[in-house]
């Protein structure tokens, strides 16, 4: 028999490495290789939350927040922790419920505060 070869199952052949025993044709038949896999997409990653900004008394061009704080034009009041204000740079942005954190317009907060999720039509 050749080095390092394949004995068939009927004990009388046998072939070559990276060949198997056809049996019925009493043949030898390549072994093909076996294809790699593919990495399977690594899911999307849900952006942070950006941290709410301090209000402040900006003269000229204000959102009012409650009496005393304001944002700038383009943000949104959210609602901080110990009743306090603060600003979302996102005019569209959702608050999130920890009093500290929001995200942008087209997704909403998820765990109080540990990402954004984007809001599905389907679920309003």
């Amino acid at each position: 028999c050749i080095p390092q070869a394949v004995c068939c199952g009927d004990h009388q052949h046998c072939c070559p490495r990276g060949y198997t025993c056809n049996v019925a044709t009493e043949s030898c038949e390549k072994l093909l290789a076996p294809t790699p896999l593919v990495p399977t997409p690594a899911a999307p990653r849900r952006p942070p939350p950006v941290p709410l900004r301090a209000t402040g008394t900006h003269p000229g061009g204000l959102v009012p927040c409650g009496a005393t704080g304001s944002c700038r034009v383009g943000q949104r009041c959210c609602r901080a922790r110990g009743g306090s204000w603060g600003c979302c740079p996102f005019a569209q942005g959702s608050c999130c419920s920890d009093g500290r954190h929001c995200c942008p317009a087209g997704s909403r907060c998820t765990g109080g505060g540990w990402g954004c999720s984007p809001q599905r039509w389907d679920l309003h």
